[in-house]
């Protein structure tokens, strides 16, 4: 990358930043086209190619940006001595509403990386997938679900509200950060409550432990 970029106004930065996202974010490393970024951000594809290179430079630089800028963001919100996981992923998404008001797609973009086959581009952002994996699952991990006293059914209720979550960030990529955050605080409160309801039948021996 031609660090020259850095050189730009922040507000060009940041609309050929998110440019390039939001095409990687619908679309996938394959199958994003540097013409979709040049339309949406309307620069011309020379001057991609001169500070990024190639379509792979152009991903390797702002999944690297997307990470640092979401990591900087949890650092300043998210209270890591939090130990109700609830609470936990409430901030977390609190967090992630912060970020999409100056990168609409990022949280999207991050998401659809997980999943990206390209070998090439898994490679060369293997080391910063590998601190973002970490960061995140340490938050989750410090948090736990009290009302709940068997681990296996905890684990599914974490995994019913991330596919939960999930669904929601993708349905309403590009929407109102607030809007998108409120809907996803519901589901949260939701399935909090439900917990509690789940608390008292396990202790009454309603339901079993596998």
């Amino acid at each position: 990358m031609n660090e020259k970029f850095f050189d730009l106004a922040r507000e060009k930065q940041d609309r050929m930043i998110n440019g390039a996202i939001e095409v990687f974010a619908k679309n996938g490393y394959k199958h994003a086209a540097t013409d979709d970024m040049v339309k949406a951000v309307g620069v011309s594809k020379g001057l991609w190619f001169h500070y990024f290179g190639s379509k792979e430079g152009i991903y390797v630089f702002v999944y690297d940006y997307s990470v640092k800028y979401m990591m900087l963001e949890l650092s300043t919100v998210v209270d890591e001595s939090e130990t109700d996981y609830f609470e936990m992923v409430r901030q977390i998404e609190q967090v992630k509403a912060r970020v999409r008001k100056s990168y609409p797609y990022m949280p999207a973009f991050l998401k659809t990386a997980e999943y990206e086959t390209d070998e090439t581009v898994m490679q060369k952002t293997a080391d910063v997938r590998r601190i973002y994996r970490e960061r995140m699952d340490s938050l989750l991990k410090s948090a736990e679900i009290g009302s709940i006293l068997d681990r296996a059914r905890r684990e599914r209720v974490k995994k019913i509200l991330a596919y939960s979550i999930d669904g929601i960030t993708w349905e309403k990529r590009g929407s109102d950060p607030d809007a998108v955050y409120r809907e996803i605080k519901t589901y949260i409160d939701c399935m909090r409550d439900l917990t509690k309801g789940l608390l008292g039948q396990e202790q009454d021996g309603m339901i079993g432990l596998r």
